[in-house]
């Protein structure tokens, strides 16, 4: 559901003694026609401009809702619980955030998996017109402008990265995919909006095409089960051939090796025939692989899921708060 919100608002005098605690510990940065303020609350950072009589008049905001609420994402924020979150924030800046601007956005949910979130990634070859960034446990897909991403983690994986605590501990045998999509620029356009408030995050409309952007991503992702480390190859035809092509395309990347071989220039008559017979091999191999690693079922247990988790949210207007694998009930 909502994570990262990041938008301002604009002050008026009668919010300049609202900050005096707020601001203790905060780093002082000089501007052109005043000066800014910047502290952390919680996981937020807030920096507020202030002109050179030293009254505030704008208030800019980032953060998690989620960490800021819960002390994790890990848990999801229901729509209702998204407003207290707002509300919480407000009270503890003084301002009501509900009114400001809002200039990006973050939805995401946490997926229970069977199998290590790795060999889900790896289904993940390509999104259409999007660039690719490709880690061991993650993959993103995101606009040459970075207008909007969609991202693809090891939850577990990234938290274990950061400050453990009992909480994480209750799930560190778990295999959790974090799928999000980070709407950065042009919201108000996005969603057909004068302005884009925060709290248009709490009309229906709003949260119907959030949650549709979410889903359309995950279908528009080119995907390919290519299951576990297939040594059977080893002993087929060409098979030593095969096996290290299989593994150089999960280590290079799907899109970068097609990117590649688009840029070449072969000496033959024939140039495009040539590409073209190159990416079908490729194909091949993923489709003899594919073929042979259906008893994982990686991509159809997640297209199930990813429907399931859609239609849930549709009904309750919530996520429920799924980490083990046995909430899901098919």
């Amino acid at each position: 559901m909502i994570d990262t919100i990041r938008g301002y608002i604009i002050l008026n005098k009668s919010h300049k003694s609202n900050f005096k605690t707020l601001l203790q510990d905060s780093t002082k940065t000089i501007r052109k026609n005043g000066y800014t303020k910047t502290t952390n609350l919680l996981n937020f950072k807030i920096t507020i401009s202030f002109d050179e009589k030293h009254n505030p008049h704008r208030l800019s905001f980032n953060g998690s809702l989620p960490k800021f609420y819960y002390g994790n994402n890990l848990i999801h924020l229901d729509w209702d619980k998204t407003q207290d979150a707002i509300q919480m924030l407000s009270d503890s800046l003084n301002v009501n955030i509900s009114e400001a601007i809002l200039m990006r956005v973050d939805f995401g949910i946490n997926i229970p998996l069977k199998h290590s979130i790795y060999e889900y990634i790896n289904c993940f070859l390509a999104y259409p017109r999007l660039e690719t960034i490709r880690f061991k446990e993650s993959v993103t897909f995101y606009t040459s402008t970075n207008t909007r991403s969609f991202i693809y983690y090891d939850k577990l994986k990234e938290m274990s990265n950061k400050k453990k605590n009992n909480f994480y501990n209750q799930f560190i045998n778990e295999n959790v995919l974090r799928y999000e999509i980070q709407l950065k620029k042009h919201l108000k356009r996005r969603f057909r909006l004068k302005e884009m408030k925060v709290k248009h995050l709490f009309c229906d409309t709003i949260q119907n095409k959030l949650l549709e952007y979410w889903f359309n991503g995950y279908k528009k992702v080119k995907k390919q089960a290519l299951g576990i480390d297939p040594e059977y190859l080893l002993k087929g035809h060409n098979g030593l051939q095969k096996y290290l092509s299989y593994h150089g395309i999960q280590r290079l990347g799907y899109d970068r090796i097609n990117s590649k071989i688009s840029e070449q220039i072969f000496n033959v008559s024939n140039n495009r025939v040539k590409k073209s017979k190159m990416r079908g091999q490729i194909k091949k191999l993923l489709k003899e692989v594919n073929k042979n690693a259906l008893d994982n079922r990686l991509i159809e247990e997640l297209d199930e899921k990813m429907i399931f988790i859609r239609d849930f949210i549709i009904s309750n207007k919530s996520v429920p708060y799924f980490i083990s694998e046995k909430e899901y009930k098919f």
